[in-house]
């Protein structure tokens, strides 16, 4: 029976390790993630307006496209990022 002891005690060590981790999760790092989001959708939207407004001017265009690439792979980015903080923290409670 002296082997069931490591296990109880690994039991303890991840409920005791997901009290630490969700508040930092919750209250900082899902509110970055958020942010940097918003300011990615913001650029995205950007891009779209200078399409859409600039279509005379091949200078404006190509600044459009830029942003609107740059929007696209920035949100890609942070859902990407929200997505493995969570899997991982998932996985370590879990275990």
């Amino acid at each position: 029976m002296s082997f069931l002891i490591p296990i109880a005690q690994a039991a303890i060590d991840n409920a005791s390790f997901g009290r630490v981790v969700d508040p930092i999760i919750n209250n900082i790092v899902t509110p970055i993630i958020e942010v940097m989001f918003a300011v990615a959708l913001v650029v995205f939207v950007y891009g779209v307006a200078q399409l859409i407004w600039s279509s005379s001017e091949s200078d404006s265009r190509t600044k459009g496209k830029n942003a609107l690439v740059g929007g696209v792979i920035g949100m890609f980015i942070m859902l990407s990022a929200w997505g493995i903080v969570y899997l991982v923290a998932n996985t370590v409670k879990s275990l």
